[in-house]
């Protein structure tokens, strides 16, 4: 058993970028071996220690991980056990589920959600000196890694890639750190900061919040839907109609928002750029049928109000059966399906919502109806694409940077020094 001088780790997520130098490691002062790393102390820190090890308890050292978005390295130290240790206060045994708080002065923005909208937001904010956390539980809303489109110098890429050459930069800084645990509450309290609690029990405070969240899609209830999209259900023809154009036929489902005329007519025009042969498809409303009849622009465009009772996906199409029992088949169907941003989140800080369910905010920085707190991103704009998100989360980053001037955040005028 350990009686004293036991092995401490620290948790990773309280060490900065800035206190990790390379060291030197030589054989008798001059033969040169190779590096390794020291970590210079910081108050910020948070270490632990098994107490009373038993040669039963093993301890499973992680020296280092070519991922980005998890521990790393992780620091280790042994040390005198004394009975008042500010540093080593920590005991894994004494405290199984102690709830840790981050450090005790609070950084200058908390920005939820690590997409285009977030990682736009905290490359404005650095610049202007601020420390910020990234908090992102690796679920975006394109978990199909559906290639970037329509962002210059992306074109065709994979949106990982992305994300993962942006963190890398943004690491550099020294002024941003990436929290790999989902945000469970959000709250703000009587002193004007606000306290976020993540799942693993961890509470980290800051003075601005950034809600860069994304969504997640709300799936028509019809089986085989899910299934289908994106591959074969098309939500944006701007992402998807290029690589289709010539295609025997396509469908518009005028169900959720594309049930009007008017937006029916306008999917019809995107469609008719990529085939010449569109049905329309009302799922069981034949009032909605004649309406958008009424105001076509195209005499050759069908009609189909028979109930859709399921999808199947086929090698190059899809199929589409019917109440009656008949099958058509559609080169690929045009559908945006609805969107819900976090519901918890709005409860919590009391957000106002559009008719859409966006988080409203009020241009050109995007701040919500909660002083504070601003959004960006698909969460906060009906067009949920890459380039939009970036600019928001652009301009959210230097609305936030003008509301902490030095003499409300006292920070130096060198903060990496």
């Amino acid at each position: 058993m350990v009686e004293d001088w036991p092995l401490a780790t620290m948790d990773y997520q309280t060490m900065k970028p800035s206190e990790v130098h390379p060291t030197d490691i030589f054989r008798e002062r001059h033969d040169f071996m190779g590096q390794t790393v020291s970590i210079n102390y910081s108050p910020e820190q948070k270490w632990y220690y098994l107490d009373k090890q038993t040669p039963e308890e093993v301890t499973l050292i992680k020296i280092w991980d070519n991922k980005e978005d998890v521990a790393r390295p992780i620091p280790l130290i042994s040390y005198a056990i004394a009975p008042k240790n500010d540093l080593f206060q920590f005991s894994l045994k004494s405290t199984p589920n102690v709830a840790i708080k981050a450090p005790s002065t609070a950084v200058d923005v908390l920005i939820i959600g690590g997409g285009p909208a977030g990682l736009s937001a905290a490359t404005t904010l650095y610049r202007h000196q601020h420390d910020i956390r990234i908090f992102d539980d690796g679920k975006p809303r394109n978990v199909w890694e559906t290639a970037i489109h329509a962002t210059p110098t992306w074109e065709g890429q994979n949106p990982n890639e992305f994300r993962r050459k942006s963190r890398k930069e943004l690491a550099k800084t020294g002024l941003v750190d990436f929290i790999s645990s989902t945000v469970e509450s959000i709250q703000k309290k009587d002193d004007g900061l606000f306290y976020v609690r993540t799942s693993d029990g961890v509470e980290w405070t800051g003075r601005k919040v950034l809600l860069s969240t994304g969504v997640r899609f709300a799936f028509l209830d019809i089986p085989g839907y899910e299934e289908n999209f994106p591959e074969r259900i098309f939500h944006c023809l701007f992402t998807f109609g290029y690589d289709h154009r010539g295609s025997s036929s396509a469908g518009i489902l005028a169900v959720g928002y594309a049930g009007s005329p008017f937006h029916a007519n306008i999917l019809v025009d995107d469609a008719r750029k990529f085939t010449d042969k569109v049905t329309i498809y009302t799922n069981g409303n034949e009032a909605l049928a004649g309406e958008i009849q009424k105001v076509s622009n195209y005499n050759d465009t069908a009609y189909d109000h028979r109930k859709i009772t399921r999808f199947t996906k086929l090698p190059k199409s899809i199929q589409l059966h019917f109440d009656d029992g008949k099958i058509k088949e559609e080169a690929f169907i045009v559908h945006q399906p609805g969107t819900k941003v976090n519901p918890s989140f709005v409860e919590q800080l009391g957000l106002e919502l559009s008719e859409r369910g966006d988080i409203v905010t009020k241009m050109p920085f995007y701040q919500t109806n909660v002083a504070g707190v601003y959004a960006a991103g698909d969460a906060a704009n009906p067009f949920k694409i890459i380039s939009s998100a970036m600019l928001q989360g652009a301009n959210a980053g230097a609305g936030i940077a003008r509301e902490l001037p030095i003499r409300v955040t006292g920070n130096a005028i060198d903060r990496l020094s």
